[in-house]
């Protein structure tokens, strides 16, 4: 009886969850930090640590170009078959393949950036732009009157720089960007709530005229963030902060507050950070993430648990370009290890 209830608790907790997103308008984590489970308040590089952790932020030009899959991407490409030939649809419900894959939380996105850092005496200060872009679904056969859907893309620029005083690293920046939802096409709720059943289920959800898409992304929002780290020897401690005051995910403001502890001993770097502090939602294993990277020069190998969940990932630095692979997981639960799906991001970026 007591095994009942534990699966019954479980069962309301996977359907009344509200979304915790892990990617959202002017925040994003480079794929190293994916790899290392999430882990960035004492290891983020590049120009990410300009919004992750002001910092850690380093001179030179940084150039990133992310795309993110959901781990159905091999039976999802099926559909295209389909909707190439119409006459071809009756088999989609015998594909009972495709159906699987195609049910449960999926996103896929595309996050792009390139900056600039210079160095003046103690200083560092510099620059990025970037643009994002998502979609997402979530979808159960049991539930086609309760479908989720949603897509939006937001492009934004930060400003910022870091000093250093012998071990002690401040750092601060502050941006802005627009953002704006691609689906729902009319409505602030997001995601789109889609009854499939219906006579006209994507009216008012899907837009009308492609060519205006990016007419939606007309919402205007700012974003600061500031950090430090301390250094003792090989250990480091950090601390970091990030606020979006008009986040079109939540409706309003968010803010981000993260702490953490990495240690690099020769070519191993280990890592523990607890993530979102002030959200009141999550768990306390919600929030942990462990991260341990071994650097080889030219080959970058990275392990760790994100809210419950094992990553992985790769880097290859060759001339000109740096090549990443991680395979991680997005928790949309405010619980550890409940509604986690598995994705795969790839990275190209080169930093001189």
């Amino acid at each position: 009886m007591k095994r009942f209830y534990t699966v019954l608790l479980l069962m309301i907790t996977l359907i009344s969850f509200s979304y915790q997103w892990e990617v959202f308008p002017g925040f994003f984590k480079p794929v190293d930090n994916l790899a290392m489970g999430g882990v960035y308040t004492t290891t983020v590089e590049g120009i990410g640590a300009l919004i992750l952790n002001p910092a850690l932020y380093t001179a030179g030009f940084n150039l990133i170009v992310a795309p993110g899959i959901s781990n159905n991407i091999a039976e999802i490409s099926k559909l295209f078959p389909y909707i190439s030939n119409p006459a071809s649809l009756t088999e989609l419900a015998t594909d009972t393949n495709l159906l699987k894959a195609i049910q449960g939380v999926h996103n896929y996105d595309l996050n792009l950036a390139a900056g600039y850092g210079a160095r003046i005496g103690n200083f560092v200060i510099g620059g990025i732009g970037a643009f994002q872009a998502t979609a997402f679904w979530d979808l159960s056969l049991m539930r086609l009157n309760d479908v989720k859907l949603g897509a939006w893309m937001d492009y934004f620029g930060v400003v910022g720089g870091s000093v250093k005083f012998e071990n002690l690293r401040f750092g601060a920046s502050i941006g802005g960007g627009m953002a704006g939802f691609i689906i729902p096409a009319t409505g602030t709720e997001f995601p789109a709530t889609v009854d499939l059943l219906g006579s006209n289920p994507f009216e008012g959800i899907v837009p009308d005229d492609p060519s205006k898409i990016f007419t939606n992304i007309n919402k205007p929002f700012f974003i600061t963030s500031v950090g430090m780290a301390y250094d003792i020897d090989n250990l480091r401690v950090g601390l970091s902060f990030f606020a979006n005051f008009n986040d079109i995910l939540t409706g309003g403001p968010r803010y981000i507050l993260s702490t953490g502890v990495s240690y690099t001993w020769q070519f191993l770097t280990v890592a523990a950070e607890l993530e979102d502090l002030l959200n009141m939602q999550k768990t306390i294993f919600r929030k942990l993430n462990i991260g341990l990277k071994t650097d080889f020069g030219f080959v970058k190998l990275y392990g760790g648990m994100h809210a419950g969940w094992l990553t992985g990932g790769v880097k290859l630095d060759i001339p000109f370009v740096k090549i990443g692979f991680a395979a991680y997981v997005y928790e949309y639960s405010p619980y550890a290890g409940i509604g986690g799906e598995q994705r795969f991001v790839l990275s190209f970026d080169t930093k001189f």
